[in-house]
């Protein structure tokens, strides 16, 4: 039973629908046709979840990306949940929307935090880049058009509509409606129609993408509807898998085979990836244990091909989130969405922290990861080997300047109350300084004389 859905994505051709439940904190998958039914809802994630407010489906490589903001990270699984790792932790305010684009290797997220932003990496979390920061307040949902390469998003604080290329450039804003965009949440694109979700006035609206005009309600009277996705075909063009392609299977990796951003001709096509608690050895495709936890990545060259982009055609579905309220229980977790009805209108903005488990969390790259260590190590050798020698000889030094200080010096020796002075070469000679009672005085030897005359001449 759909509790408090706020994010989901689909897979056109497996005919399957995926979203995040912010109750129950975990992400489900069900075919199309049976998704209403909870027997046949597929739970997929259902640990270590703690505010799963956005999702991305990777059709090509098969993998499923996702947002937490209560963990503030953002993670990768493959599309059965079953293997997994954390791709970000580090620098996550409030992540909330995120979208792929597997022909080129990459993902893109808004964060409506302390300092909202667009940010951009591979899909393997490489090269990673902010692409909008200067006027942007809440930035609730993003959808990519990636025929015509751009991306689209929504700010529901400053009621606007925009676009930038793929690279951060040309950004145009399309429509500034406190209206039509009283409280926008979710947005999708199809072929020159943009649509996007509103919780305020409880509607689905279009409009023109090129200009933002040409607004229509599609639908309304809804009951909160967060997130909107289009079902068609062209929304996912077919292309090779990477990790396939390769001669070993999954790439040769022990554990995820992740794709590489295809930034120029000699990028590599994917990288190797370890669940949280392992480092990537050597080979950059096993994992072994570390004592502390980490996600690792790392490039393994090979070669695979992308095909290109196919042509419109019309016949799109449009499919809308609408969340249903079957519950008298109320989520704290809404309080924390600014697009939630039940909460505050205004998100409870806070400074992004690093998270203390980050890289242990944070990102190793394979041929930074497996290099790092061996070079750390070599220069902790060469520091402590040579201070080591050079504390070694100082001592043996002066222990044979001190022996031979000793066998060439003569010495006194004293013994109260009477001083003695003694040496090596003459023991016999003796100086006796006697103390009597007239201390300071020295007495002559007393002289006998006599006034009798002796007889002498």
């Amino acid at each position: 039973m759909l509790k408090n859905v706020v994010a989901l994505d689909v897979e056109v051709a497996t005919n399957r629908i995926y979203w995040c439940d912010l109750s129950y904190r975990k992400i489900y998958s069900a075919y199309m046709d049976k998704a209403s039914d909870p027997a046949e809802q597929e739970v997929l994630v259902d640990e270590q979840l703690h505010s799963p407010e956005g999702l991305a489906v990777d059709w090509v490589h098969k993998h499923i990306y996702w947002t937490d903001s209560g963990n503030k990270t953002i993670s990768v699984a493959t599309i059965d949940g079953g293997r997994r790792c954390t791709l970000f932790s580090r620098d996550l305010s409030e992540p909330r929307a995120i979208a792929v684009d597997p022909l080129r290797g990459f993902m893109y997220w808004s964060d409506w935090g302390y300092q909202a932003k667009i940010e951009k990496s591979g899909l393997n979390g490489v090269d990673r880049q902010t692409l909008v920061s200067d006027n942007i307040e809440w930035p609730n949902g993003i959808t990519l058009d990636l025929l015509n390469q751009r991306l689209y998003w929504v700010d529901s604080k400053l009621h606007q509509l925009s676009s930038i290329d793929l690279s951060g450039g040309n950004r145009k804003m399309l429509i500034s409606s406190p209206d039509f965009l009283s409280h926008p949440f979710g947005i999708a694109v199809f072929e020159d129609k943009v649509f996007w979700t509103d919780l305020e006035n409880e509607a689905i609206f279009s409009a023109n993408r090129l200009n933002g005009l040409e607004i229509s309600v599609l639908a309304e009277n809804l009951n909160n509807p967060h997130d909107i996705v289009i079902f068609h075909e062209l929304k996912q063009p077919r292309a090779a898998d990477a990790c396939e392609l390769s001669a070993q299977p999954n790439g040769g990796c022990e554990y995820l085979c992740l794709p590489a951003p295809q930034i120029s001709s000699p990028s590599p096509k994917y990288t190797c990836a370890c669940p949280d608690t392992m480092w990537l050895g050597p080979d950059m495709k096993r994992c072994y244990r570390a004592p502390q936890s980490t996600s690792t990545t790392t490039l393994a060259p090979t070669t695979a091909r992308t095909l290109a982009d196919t042509t419109r055609a019309p016949g799109a579905t449009v499919h809308s989130l609408t969340h249903q309220n079957h519950s008298t229980e109320t989520p704290s977790l809404a309080a924390a969405v600014p697009g939630s009805a039940s909460g505050p209108r205004a998100p409870s903005v806070k400074p992004s922290t690093p998270s203390p488990a980050t890289s242990n969390h944070s990102q190793h790259y394979g041929n930074e990861g497996g290099k790092m260590g061996s070079t750390v190590t070599a220069a902790v050798i060469g520091i402590l080997v040579p201070m080591a020698v050079i504390a070694l000889l100082c001592v043996s030094g002066y222990l044979i300047w001190r022996n031979w200080k000793r066998k060439n010096t003569k010495s006194m020796n004293f013994d109260n109350p009477v001083y003695r002075k003694t040496t090596e070469e003459e023991d016999e000679d003796e100086l006796h300084i006697g103390r009597t009672a007239q201390i300071g005085h020295v007495y002559p030897a007393r002289v006998a004389l006599s006034l009798e005359d002796d007889g002498l001449p």
